[in-house]
């Protein structure tokens, strides 16, 4: 940063300033975390506070260069209801998110695979899932583990996805689309 855009956000925006050197104070320890857990991270990324991250043996969370991952409630003005999580969920899952993605708070949770386009942005609390995590037929959900549906999901280029929406299985978005805030996709978007 140059000298006086740090005085000017010191000044008008002092939060911000905050949540920056506090980044850049953990960084060394949030990488280090992630790579323990088997994260691949893009260069130039910034994480204000730790992930959760939940790898399943043998599945992947690839991460792009200049990602930014706000965590605690402070770092987003909309308030965070809890860190994100990146969780993959069975063996041969993946979780790829391009480059110059932004997310607050959300949960990416992948059975099989899930894509983030480069330059989208995932507004706060947000929800993203590619299965049920139960089977819907069965009288015994609570316990069965077979039959469970999953479908990829795939997000485009520089999508706008609003705060608290939930994107479900099988769901693709077009490149350049905008999600409303609380938004609730079940099926791919058209593009009008």
């Amino acid at each position: 940063m140059k000298l006086t855009k740090i005085i000017s956000v010191s000044i008008n925006n002092p939060w911000k300033l905050f949540n920056e050197l506090f980044m850049y104070a953990l960084k060394p320890f949030v990488l280090g975390y992630l790579k323990i857990f088997g994260v691949r991270v893009g260069t130039r990324s910034k994480f204000y506070g730790f992930p959760y991250v939940f790898r399943h043996k043998g599945s992947s969370i690839v991460i792009g260069k200049r990602f930014e991952d706000r965590n605690w409630c402070g770092s987003n003005p909309l308030g965070i209801n809890h860190r994100t999580i990146l969780c993959t969920w069975k063996k041969g899952a993946l979780i790829k998110v391009g480059k110059d993605v932004g997310i607050s708070g959300g949960s990416i949770v992948a059975a099989k695979k899930i894509e983030i386009g480069d330059g989208t942005l995932i507004g706060a609390n947000t929800t993203i899932i590619d299965t049920d995590f139960h089977p819907l037929e069965s009288p015994r959900r609570r316990y069965e583990t077979k039959n469970v549906r999953s479908a990829p999901v795939k997000i485009g280029k520089n999508v706008f996805i609003g705060t608290n929406a939930i994107i479900l299985k099988g769901v693709n978005i077009p490149d350049n689309f905008v999600i409303p805030a609380g938004s609730v996709v079940r099926f791919d978007t058209k593009l009008k």
